[in-house]
């Protein structure tokens, strides 16, 4: 493809991802509005409450004015929780985008086109949403949803691998491709050998033990699900809606279920989560005030938990699995470093540091404000859980460490060479 071509069928793929995604969002709240019609009711209604959804799922705060809601007067407030299962979806569909034209002559159209008509929609979608209701706040419905598109296009674009039309199918890829990655590997080389060594094996077993409480959080979500179906059929019940609006409520909560597989991990840890101020929910007990009624909510492990303790061993097994897991991968740690206790020490916090600064920046991204006064805050300290998860894995990574990354010059017998 030739520039010219790049840039408008980036900007076509564009226009049809926000045609697509906000469809996801309008068709079932337009079924809705259509079968259980109130004639007082606008579909503009439905649009807005889609439009909304679809912004805050890019990363905009959502301002509701001082007012009445249900009945009860209550102080503005801004919505600020992430939605991360449509947040994800969206992400994904941005990286496919961006890989379809890495066999471009440039990149750039493509990512000033892509970016353009992106941005274009976000204006128009942010000022057709505005109510005195509730509205999006205005500089981030423009940017945040250019600024994520053009994240994972860029990324898709750079990084991502072309599909195989045929096997062993090989296509000339873009220069920039190549540019950035032999910058990157340039920047590698530079690096302290100490860094160069340890950095590899550090972010594999570090990525091991983040996705290890990623996949046992979302297990044992399931199963909490499975043997709490009794409260959340009740919470569904006491909402007292119609079947289409169950169906809306359920998918509102399917996007809400990656928030809660990252609350889970952090309950591992034994930090636990909060939903609302002054609330807690770990390992140890929980203290849990007035809760929205949002049947997903009857399967939270509420109440002092015998076993709770026990949950931290998941993650010291999943710390000492993964750094045992990375022995075929350090040997340039083995090679460069001169003494066991010195490796162990540097690929054990390394790990550590690895794990931390994932488990925060998700839990960071996972939490927000979901409503007024006590509901302002929802989810997980991303300080406090880096700090905590710092620590578990760090102790135990430095352990398994003398065992992954022990030095020839440091096993009996054996002596480095030095040339």
């Amino acid at each position: 493809m030739n520039k010219r071509q790049t840039f408008f069928i980036a900007a076509l793929e564009a226009a049809i991802l926000v045609a697509i995604s906000l469809s996801l969002l309008l068709v079932p709240l337009t079924l809705v509005w259509f079968l259980e019609n109130n004639p007082d009711v606008e579909w503009l209604v439905a649009f807005r409450a889609a439009a909304d959804f679809w912004l805050l799922s890019h990363g905009t705060g959502l301002v509701v004015p001082e007012g009445e809601l249900l009945g009860l007067l209550v102080p503005a407030f801004v919505v600020t929780l992430l939605p991360l299962g449509m947040t994800i979806l969206l992400a994904r569909s941005f990286y496919n985008a961006g890989k379809r034209f890495i066999a471009a002559r440039s990149l750039w159209p493509g990512w000033l086109g892509g970016g353009f008509v992106y941005g274009v929609a976000a204006l128009g979608i942010s000022t057709a949403a505005y109510d005195s209701t509730i509205y999006p706040i205005a500089w981030q419905g423009v940017f945040f949803p250019t600024i994520l598109f053009l994240y994972f296009q860029v990324l898709g674009s750079l990084f991502g691998q072309p599909d195989e039309i045929f096997e062993g199918d090989i296509l000339d890829q873009a220069p920039e491709r190549d540019r950035i990655r032999q910058a990157l590997n340039s920047f590698r080389l530079r690096l302290h050998w100490s860094v160069r060594s340890i950095l590899g094996p550090a972010f594999r077993a570090g990525s091991a033990i983040t996705v290890m409480l990623l996949m046992i959080s979302a297990f044992t979500i399931a199963v909490l699900i499975a043997i709490s179906w009794i409260d959340i059929t009740r919470l569904y019940e006491s909402v007292q809606v119609s079947v289409l609006g169950a169906v809306v409520i359920t998918l509102g909560q399917l996007a809400l279920i990656p928030n809660l597989v990252i609350y889970g991990a952090a309950w591992l840890t034994g930090v636990g989560f909060s939903i609302g101020a002054g609330s807690l929910i770990s390992p140890l007990g929980s203290q849990v005030g007035p809760l929205p009624a949002i049947p997903i909510l009857g399967a939270l492990p509420v109440g002092q938990l015998e076993f709770g303790m026990v949950s931290i061993a998941v993650v010291l097994l999943a710390a000492f699995i993964a750094t045992l897991s990375i022995r075929k991968s350090a040997d340039e740690i083995r090679f460069e470093f001169a003494k066991s206790w010195t490796a162990a020490l540097s690929l054990g916090l390394s790990i550590a540091f690895v794990t931390a600064s994932q488990m925060g920046i998700l839990a960071l991204i996972a939490s927000g404000s979901a409503g007024p006064g006590r509901l302002s805050q929802v989810g997980v300290s991303p300080l406090v859980l880096a700090f905590v998860v710092f620590v578990e894995v760090g102790v135990v990574s430095t352990l398994a460490a003398f065992y992954s990354a022990r030095p020839v010059a440091d096993k009996p017998g054996i002596s480095k060479k030095v040339g």
